[in-house]
C-alpha cells in the first residue's frame, strides 16, 4: 500500500517509513503537490493509488461522501487527531511512523487495493 503524507505532516516521516521499506511521500517533498485544493490533493493520490494521511477530517470526509455517492472512488484515507499524534511532541515523528509501520504490516493486506476505505489510525500499541 502507497501513502501520501498530508502537508501537516512532517516529510521526516516518509523519510523513515521509507528507511523501513515502505512507498510513502510527504505532500512537502512534491513540489507540484503543495498547496493543492483538497479535492486536486485527492485527485493526484487516486491518480497514483495513494491513501492520504491527514488530520483535516472535514474537508476529506466531506470529498469522501461526495466522491463516493457520485461514483469517484479514491485510494483511501487515513485519519490522524493531533491529541492522539500532538505535532508540537518531541517523539511526534517517531510516535506517527511507528503507528503508520503498524498499520502497514497488520492492514495492508486488508485494504491494499480496497477503494474509498476510511481508518482512523491510532497509536501503535508497542
Amino acid at each position: 500500500m502507497k501513502l501520501l503524507l498530508d502537508e501537516m505532516h512532517a516529510p521526516a516521516v516518509a523519510v523513515e517509513l521509507r528507511r523501513l521499506g515502505h512507498d510513502v511521500v510527504a505532500v512537502k517533498e512534491r513540489p507540484e503537490l503543495v498547496g493543492l485544493a483538497d479535492a486536486d490533493l485527492l485527485r493526484a493520490a487516486t491518480a497514483d493509488r495513494r491513501a492520504i494521511v491527514t488530520e483535516n477530517v472535514k474537508d476529506f470526509a466531506a470529498l469522501h461522501q461526495t466522491g463516493t455517492a457520485s461514483g469517484r472512488p479514491h485510494a483511501g484515507l487515513l485519519f490522524t487527531h493531533p491529541r492522539r499524534f500532538p505535532r508540537g511532541a518531541g517523539d511526534h515523528v517517531q510516535t506517527l511512523v511507528n503507528a503508520l509501520a503498524e498499520f502497514l504490516s497488520e492492514q495492508a493486506a486488508v485494504f491494499g487495493d480496497a477503494e474509498s476505505f476510511i481508518w482512523w489510525l491510532d497509536r501503535a500499541r508497542q
